[in-house]
């Protein structure tokens, strides 16, 4: 049975969703949950983050390798893009011209052109980091990075493209999330089925949450 990913919904009605086991991603309207479209993308698909126009949609293939540009006017993959060993997300700049990919087993960050579809740099996290999930900022200068089995979430400074902070955020984070006000990050700590809560100015841990078992993702949103 193919396991679905996280799915990621624009301002339409429909949600895109990697299907992992079976290497593709869907297209779902959301208004009575049919199938759109659908996309072979790489084996083990799993991070999908629509880029910044809503006309494309990147999805991440942890097995193979690259990332997979899916242009949905056309229907089809316009370019993979070669990125570090198991990438696991994306995140854009606001402007959509600059788009940060992980690579879990290769302790980096790979910085992609968006108008070229080609990596522009290679930024290199240190030694037994193990990058996973990305969240940028609302204004673009600060991208935060979970680092799973290293324990930490890293905060670096898109203008340099350096790390500029560190907070050990818990057991594991996986699944990383801002705040509206982005005065809390928020971390998914999955063996130790709590979510951290991160002062973003302090850069401390303030509390953690207990939440169900293995906690994987998690999103925020405003309050009503």
């Amino acid at each position: 049975m193919s396991r679905p990913r996280v799915p990621r919904r624009t301002r339409t009605s429909a949600s895109y969703v990697a299907n992992e086991d079976i290497g593709q991603l869907s297209v779902i309207d959301t208004s009575d949950g049919h199938l759109i479209q659908s996309f072979k993308v790489g084996d083990e698909p799993e991070g999908v983050t629509v880029e910044p126009g809503g006309k494309r949609v990147w999805v991440t293939s942890e097995a193979d390798g690259p990332v997979f540009v899916a242009d949905l006017a056309a229907k089809k993959i316009v370019k993979p893009v070669k990125v570090g060993p198991r990438p696991r997300s994306v995140a854009f700049t606001p402007d959509g011209a600059k788009a940060y990919v992980p690579s879990e087993n290769g302790a980096t960050l790979t910085a992609i052109d968006v108008k070229k579809l080609a990596p522009s740099k290679t930024i290199d996290l240190g030694k037994g980091m193990r990058p996973m999930g990305t969240r940028m900022s609302a204004d673009g200068k600060l991208l935060y990075v979970s680092t799973g089995r290293s324990k930490m979430a890293l905060v670096l400074d898109t203008a340099t493209d350096k790390v500029v902070g560190s907070v050990e955020a818990g057991d594991r984070p996986w699944g990383i999330g801002l705040a509206p006000d982005e005065k809390t990050l928020y971390t998914a700590n999955g063996p130790s089925d709590d979510v951290s809560v991160i002062d973003v100015a302090a850069r401390m841990v303030t509390k953690k949450i207990p939440v169900g078992h293995g906690p994987w993702g998690l999103a925020v949103v405003q309050a009503p």
